[in-house]
């Protein structure tokens, strides 16, 4: 069984625990696995490695993987979305942007790119867009990226959000992104921090519960789906090893989603109780929960 680091191709790991499932994916489960960090990395991955088909991802990413947003929510989200894409423009000489969004979910990516006037194209293994982003104008390939035939150097902007921790072979990706991307481009990276002092907090209550064999770092059978994790050195890491070049990076959190629920939902308190004091705690730390990062490639 394959139990080398997916970063480094160290043997070398620590066992974290056990994987937390769910309904679905325990049909899929007929292996041992482990939720391990790489000694020599700190990347966080499984082992051995996960053998799930095209298929069964699939079922893993149904509709319902999204779920319904607050208004007040999805404005916060979209004037997110718009900032990121501001500060990439900065970056960029081209007003006539060739823009990729890899993993485009719901689409609201590609909606934001169309509006700005830029070529766009989006790409993720199931059609999950809303209908506003099935419109003249985006194009949109159902498909594996690595298995989708891309010109190289043809985009100016490639945006990858919430992604890398979904596939087993971060390196390939990136790899494959510099490629495509033309010489001076921006990629945008988000990804969570697995260090972050949220999962730190969460891992004492899984022990005080009676769960502490139960891991924290990632949920590779369970929403979301995450099957590597990055904390600061590893994902400094793996983008020295692709020869790319930071031109922003930042630890952030999202301090304020208990908004996103109403006053008489229990979401609401644990996020204004709870999750809040551990996010501004974490900040001042630089244990958010989330990186951004914008790289480049010169050559």
């Amino acid at each position: 069984m394959n139990s080398i680091c997916p970063q480094c191709n160290s043997a070398q790991y620590k066992i974290i625990g056990k994987p937390k499932t769910n309904g679905i994916s325990i049909n899929f489960i007929n292996m041992d696995y482990n939720v391990v960090q790489c000694t020599n990395c700190d990347i966080y991955y499984v082992a051995p490695q996960i053998s799930f088909s095209d298929e069964q991802w699939s079922k893993l990413y149904n509709n319902e993987y999204f779920s319904s947003q607050s208004g007040w929510l999805i404005r916060k989200r979209a004037k997110e979305l718009s900032h990121r894409f501001d500060k990439a423009i900065n970056y960029l000489p081209n007003k006539k942007i060739n823009f990729l969004d890899i993993g485009s979910g719901e689409g609201k990516t590609l909606i934001e790119g169309l509006k700005r006037g830029w070529n766009v194209t989006g790409i993720d293994i199931v059609d999950n867009r809303i209908d506003e982003a099935k419109v003249k104008g985006i194009k949109f390939i159902t498909s594996q990226f690595l298995q989708y035939d891309f010109p190289e150097n043809n985009f100016d902007f490639i945006y990858l959000d919430s992604v890398l921790e979904h596939v087993l072979n971060p390196d390939e990706y990136l790899l494959k992104i510099k490629k495509l991307l033309k010489v001076g481009g921006i990629v945008y990276v988000g990804i969570p921090n697995e260090d972050s002092l949220f999962n730190y907090v969460r891992r004492i209550i899984f022990i005080l519960i009676g769960k502490k064999n139960i891991s924290v770092k990632i949920k590779p059978f369970d929403s979301p789906y995450h099957v590597i994790g990055f904390n600061n050195k590893s994902l400094k890491y793996i983008i020295n090893k692709i020869n790319l070049k930071i031109l922003y990076m930042r630890n952030f959190g999202r301090k304020f989603d208990f908004l996103s629920h109403r006053p008489n939902q229990r979401g609401f308190w644990i996020g204004l109780f709870f999750l809040l004091p551990i996010e501004f705690i974490g900040h001042l730390l630089n244990k958010d929960v989330y990186f951004e990062v914008y790289l480049t490639k010169n050559n």
